[in-house]
């Protein structure tokens, strides 16, 4: 077991969030979330910490569009000092536009700006969660990735939800190439509507989740059942509003059973630690204590395939080691590591 630790995470420092329209808040989407889940990983177990300094630039281009990428690239160098982009005008085709106005076909939101290095930032966690994959595929075992920017809300062509490159699918493309069967199961609070764009046979998508009409991102009504007729390698389930951890905990291990229904060979788990019952993401709370991170560990734990696991939300900073802590103890138990 190793933790995989983006070396350029810092460089990323949003400062306002506008999701919720004027004046905006504190953005919440913090380097210390990085630190404190560390903290709990060690103490749970000293694993070895892969510090990762390198940018996967190349390698995003595997499953991003190439103009997204560049516009991402082009719009960093624009910036100056500590100002921050976020789009000014949001149209399907901007492509003919001056390079400012571009990003608001990319973006349908305004609660991600880009600083001058968090592309740096996002090219870089993209690289931790390769070499993750690079590890396991030396026959290793299972991984912690502290991603950070996250990546599940990142889809083809599209950033937003503090995401730029879909981390998860980076590492199953790599796996793939080397005829693994990956399932992704995501369980973070907020569905990964990026996520769900790359699903495919031998690497289908899983992800149980608030409601996402009355959550973060807010799609369209029909969201869910036009995906469940276009897309058959994309499974959603929602959980109802107000459950204890304990009815949680028992949604997660039956959705894991169901996910793994079909042959995988790798586990590849979008952890978001924004299912606590105190995170400032929820819109709809459900009542997760820290302690039931645990359980949930242990749920991955006992897996036969060996998990990537991989960091995407969790925003309440009291509490993030702490979870973190609960969530390894549980895993490393099972796995009896």
């Amino acid at each position: 077991m190793q933790y995989f630790y983006p070396a350029f995470h810092a460089l990323h420092t949003p400062s306002i969030d506008l999701s919720d329209g004027l004046p905006g808040y504190k953005h919440l989407e913090v380097s210390s979330r990085v630190e404190l889940i560390l903290e709990g990983l060690l103490r749970a177990k000293n694993a070895e910490v892969v510090r990762v300094d390198t940018l996967a630039q190349k390698e995003v281009l595997n499953i991003h569009d190439k103009d997204y990428v560049e516009f991402l690239l082009e719009i960093s160098q624009e910036i100056e000092g500590e100002e921050e982009y976020v789009p000014p005008i949001f149209r399907e085709d901007l492509s003919a536009s001056p390079l400012y106005f571009r990003g608001g076909m990319y973006c349908k939101e305004i609660g991600t700006p880009i600083g001058k290095e968090s592309i740096k930032a996002a090219l870089n966690s993209a690289a931790t969660a390769l070499s993750a994959t690079e590890y396991m595929l030396q026959g290793k075992r299972s991984s912690f990735v502290l991603t950070r920017p996250p990546g599940h809300h990142a889809g083809k062509r599209r950033y937003g939800g503090y995401c730029f490159f879909n981390n998860a699918y980076l590492a199953a493309h790599e796996f793939l190439k080397y005829g693994k069967k990956i399932a992704v199961i995501d369980i973070d609070y907020h569905i990964g509507d990026g996520s769900l764009e790359f699903a495919s046979v031998d690497a289908p998508y899983y992800s149980l989740h608030a409601n996402t009409t009355r959550n973060y991102p807010y799609l369209d009504a029909n969201f869910d059942a036009n995906c469940a007729t276009k897309n058959e390698h994309v499974t959603l389930e929602e959980f109802e509003i107000g459950i204890s951890g304990e009815v949680y905990v028992k949604n997660v291990r039956e959705f894991v059973k169901k996910a793994l229904q079909k042959s995988a060979d790798i586990v590849i788990l979008s952890l978001g630690f924004d299912t606590l019952g105190t995170d400032y993401t929820q819109d709809e709370y459900i009542y997760v204590n820290a302690e039931d991170y645990r359980a949930i560990g242990a749920i991955f734990g006992v897996l036969e395939q060996e998990v990537m696991i991989l960091l995407e939300g969790g925003y309440d900073s009291e509490y993030l080691e702490l979870c973190a802590f609960e969530f390894m103890s549980g895993f490393l138990q099972a796995k009896d590591l």
